[in-house]
């Protein structure tokens, strides 16, 4: 008998044009307090680099738009967002191939650098119940502390971190879907592996 699939897709670039964890900040802080936001840390934000994800810079985010808030809050404010501003940034294509997944009865999971906070329910939605993204401490008094209780989840932790759902690998045959750097990692794990080009997926070993 065949083995099973499982077909893991990255969210930003990948699913939803864009990054979503700036749509998020913007939202959560509202347009003056995001643009004077920017104003005031894009120069030590990108010091460390040109992605605005790099570790160092996105900890300091982190720490800027979410400590000292109630979590209950915070997540409030994904539910309102995966509802109302997260549908406007999906790429019909790649989520055609997830629901094409899902209607042929795979395991899918979300394997994102964004936020936990909106991604979850966003998949649940779909009836998705696995995903791994970045998580937000939250302190004994229920306010987040602005860190992450473990790094973000992007390159190599991708791959460390869906093994350790998954179990065996020897087990299920894995499809994995990217769209850069980020992905890389968890690309090379993969039976399967396809990156977003343009508007389709390509098998990654033809596209790199």
């Amino acid at each position: 008998m065949s083995k099973p699939i499982v077909a893991a897709f990255d969210f930003d670039g990948t699913l939803s044009a864009g990054v979503s964890g700036l749509r998020f900040f913007h939202q959560l802080l509202g347009t003056p307090a995001y643009a004077w936001f920017w104003v005031r840390r894009f120069p030590e934000l990108f010091c460390y680099g040109r992605r605005w994800g790099h570790e160092t810079s996105l900890d300091r985010i982190n720490r800027h738009v979410f400590t000292s808030r109630h979590a209950a809050i915070v997540a409030v404010a994904g539910d309102v967002f995966w509802r109302t501003t997260l549908p406007r940034s999906l790429l019909p294509t790649p989520m055609a191939r997830l629901q094409a997944h899902l209607a042929h009865g795979d395991r899918c999971v979300i394997v994102s650098r964004g936020y936990d906070v909106y991604l979850r329910p966003w998949a649940r939605s779909l009836g998705i119940a696995d995903v791994i993204a970045t998580q937000l401490e939250v302190g004994s008094d229920g306010r987040l502390t602005g860190g992450m209780p473990e790094p973000s989840c992007d390159g190599f932790h991708k791959p460390e971190r869906l093994l350790r759902l998954l179990g065996p690998r020897d087990t299920y045959e894995l499809h994995a879907y990217g769209d850069g750097p980020g992905d890389f990692a968890l690309l090379a794990t993969a039976d399967c592996a396809f990156v977003r080009k343009g508007r389709e997926f390509q098998p990654w070993h033809a596209a790199t």
